[in-house]
């Protein structure tokens, strides 16, 4: 496995941090926050400083009511994203579904039965599908992440719904994410192409630093090294404390 940190852009940007990066010997940085289209002076100072992801934003990324469709500002955030991404020769473009209404997905999860949850999930498929699409046919590898259960891609069946749908999709599985509902182990049978990390009180999803939550990384990590060798991105809230948790990760695997 190859470690990397999460970094806002508005970190990634800046001399200091790209120099701290370095000095630890880091060279995949995964990039958030990212909702503007970068300016033509900010590309040559953090392309080519790094091997690139990107998270495209998700704070606007719902199905509105009683429309039922994606705002447009999630839309225009995600096609952003995807030409930023290519303009740094990302690799990756990792990506959350979103959510709807919440009484409704509450509902559904104590029936336990899918109330026309693919409804939902056909939306994302025709909104984003030919978006994201282009950009694969452009080289991006577009990213599906697991999510909470109150939100679109929550459930190991929504993933594999739209992995059918549009199968050039692949899959980030967030450990972080999957230990609050003890699917860790479920998700790890899917094909992984790219994994995030960070600790938590398996209650919420904090962002803490590895070995401030109640995670166990050293068995899961060692579970998941046997079936993948690609990209892990830690998730912190600060590049200190992605630094701190890869010395931290580097002694327990």
């Amino acid at each position: 496995m190859k470690f990397g940190i999460s970094c806002k852009f508005e970190e990634i940007v800046k001399e200091k941090s790209i120099s701290v990066l370095k000095q630890e010997g880091l060279d995949i940085v995964e990039i958030s926050y990212m909702p503007y289209k970068l300016l033509v002076e900010e590309i040559p100072v953090i392309k080519d400083k790094f091997n690139y992801s990107i998270h495209a934003p998700y704070n606007n990324m719902r199905i509105n009511f009683p429309t039922i469709r994606y705002p447009k500002i999630a839309v225009e955030e995600v096609k952003t994203a995807i030409t930023n991404a290519i303009n740094l020769e990302a690799r990756e473009l990792i990506m959350h579904a979103g959510g709807f209404c919440r009484g409704y997905i509450r509902v559904t999860n104590i029936v336990k039965k899918k109330i026309a949850l693919n409804l939902f999930l056909e939306k994302f498929v025709k909104r984003f599908g030919p978006i994201l699409r282009e950009a694969d046919d452009k080289g991006l590898k577009v990213l599906i992440e697991n999510n909470y259960t109150s939100l679109l891609l929550g459930r190991m069946e929504d993933i594999i719904y739209v992995q059918d749908k549009l199968p050039f999709l692949g899959f980030c599985l967030d450990i972080a994410h999957s230990e609050i509902y003890n699917q860790t182990e479920d998700l790890m049978e899917l094909p992984i192409d790219h994994v995030h990390i960070s600790d938590n009180n398996k209650r919420q999803d904090q962002n803490l630093k590895i070995g401030d939550g109640v995670i166990n990384y050293k068995e899961i990590l060692t579970k998941l090294k046997q079936k993948y060798n690609k990209k892990v991105i830690i998730e912190c809230r600060t590049i200190d404390e992605g630094i701190e948790s890869l010395k931290k990760l580097k002694s327990i695997v």
